[in-house]
């Protein structure tokens, strides 16, 4: 039996309480406030007559779904993915109420005080997560990625990170010389290029980057002078994904061919 099957249905209005309560402490903690999870948790349980187990299992399917959309989550609450359309509405309703959250996940206050360069560790590249129509509904929505990249703060602390990382990777690994040479992208390099980067053997790289609060599900999208400039020298160019920046600060490597 799972958490979602103790107790009645969820009603609208119970989905309503329960997101709308979810929010409400993701709002908090990207404005860097302190949130009573104790107390949030009380009120959800009067509100909705929920256990705490259904409530849990409620809250997981929740950050399951901002994952997918490209907002960040409550980090004692990893996700689940049996979330229903019903869900997903309740999800669509709250965030259309939020334009100021909508803004914070691209420019939250909590990374203010951030350094200018965010260490970061490499991890695997995810397996593609299933996206219904419902859900893609929503995700054109809301457009998590255009917002990241129109408002280039992210962007921004997303580059400098990378550029670090990759600079020190390189003198990790003996070649200071080549970490000497990783820089941001500037005039006269190639349109659609973020960072020039290099492999060990000197081999130049040119990498987009993309970034976001997000989890490692969250979309993202080629513009179109990447597009071609993935073409145009596919053996050069990389996409380094950073993402979790509130958390530990991950990323991961693709390159050409795309799927």
């Amino acid at each position: 039996m799972t958490g979602e099957s103790v107790g009645r249905e969820w009603t609208g209005a119970d989905l309503a309480v329960v997101v709308g309560d979810y929010v409400a402490q993701l709002e908090k903690t990207l404005a860097s406030k302190p949130v009573d999870r104790a107390a949030h948790a009380r009120t959800v349980r009067f509100v909705t007559g929920k256990a705490d187990g259904p409530i849990s299992w409620k809250q997981g399917e929740i950050s399951a779904v901002l994952s997918l959309i490209g907002l960040p989550i409550l980090k004692d609450q990893p996700p689940r993915w049996s979330y229903d359309d019903a869900l997903l509405d309740a999800v669509e309703e709250q965030l259309a109420a939020k334009p100021a959250l909508l803004a914070a996940v691209v420019r939250p206050d909590a990374l203010f005080a951030a350094p200018d360069a965010v260490p970061l560790v490499e991890t695997a590249p995810p397996q593609p997560a299933a996206r219904r129509e419902r859900l893609m509904q929503v995700l054109q929505r809301f457009d998590m990625g255009r917002r990241a990249q129109e408002d280039r703060f992210l962007g921004a602390l997303g580059v400098a990170s990378v550029v670090a990382h990759e600079a020190r990777r390189l003198s990790d690994h003996g070649r200071p010389d080549i970490a000497a040479r990783v820089r941001p992208a500037r005039g006269g390099d190639p349109d659609g290029c973020d960072v020039i980067g290099f492999g060990l053997d000197e081999t130049p790289r040119l990498i987009v980057v993309k970034t976001t609060l997000a989890g490692e599900f969250a979309p993202f999208a080629l513009t179109s002078a990447e597009q071609d400039l993935s073409q145009a020298q596919p053996d050069a160019f990389r996409v380094i994904r950073v993402y979790d920046l509130l958390g530990e600060g991950r990323f991961y490597r693709v390159k050409p061919p795309f799927g």
